[in-house]
């Protein structure tokens, strides 16, 4: 009976470890961050270019005081319906996990904010990266259409952010993991 929880333990930390090795941190508009934007296209845009994970994580930099980030239902965003968001963060830095395969939706409340294109819909939300042809390039889900220059109202944002893993390199590392674990837990048993 012990070796049946050992096998257990080992097969659910395999798994943890492949879904966390595929998620990657997002700052969502790039190095624009969270503003209102020069065109009311620029996050569908932006969205449009990446390819989204459950598990990824998106980090909404704004100036605090100036802008929000509020959940809402597909009527809020199409709406601008600033009622009743199903959650409401006013401060900066704000990091939001996409932790179902559902369709999420994102508005500032700042009156003329949503109007005018702050808002963002997560309707392209994959299981696991889609897989790639051999000769294709890889594809790291991570790299944004150019962004124009940032507004004197946006906050300063960091582009100093580690590569995210591609799928090689994630598929390795778990089964380095994996194998890891597999020996630790037979010399424990033997």
């Amino acid at each position: 009976m012990r070796n049946v929880g050992i096998v257990y333990v080992v097969a659910l930390v395999a798994i943890t470890v492949l879904q966390a090795a595929e998620a990657v941190v997002i700052p969502v508009g790039g190095d624009s961050g969270w503003i209102r934007p020069p065109n009311p296209n620029f996050y569908s845009s932006w969205a449009a270019g990446l390819n989204f994970i459950v598990g990824d994580i998106l980090v909404f930099n704004f100036a605090t005081g100036g802008h929000d980030v509020a959940g809402v239902t597909k009527d809020g965003y199409d709406n601008c319906n600033t009622n009743n968001p199903i959650f409401l963060n006013t401060t900066s830095p704000f990091s939001f996990t996409l932790d179902k395969l559902e369709d999420f939706f994102f508005i500032c409340t700042i009156p003329g904010h949503c109007s005018a294109g702050q808002k963002l819909a997560i309707t392209n939300l994959q299981q696991s990266p889609p897989p790639t042809s051999p000769n294709s390039p890889p594809v790291s889900g991570n790299e944004p259409p150019p962004t124009p220059p940032a507004s004197p109202n946006s906050p300063p944002v960091s582009s100093e952010m580690p590569p995210p893993p591609n799928s090689a390199t994630s598929i390795m590392a778990s089964i380095f993991t994996v194998a890891f674990v597999s020996i630790a837990v037979s010399f424990i048993i033997y």
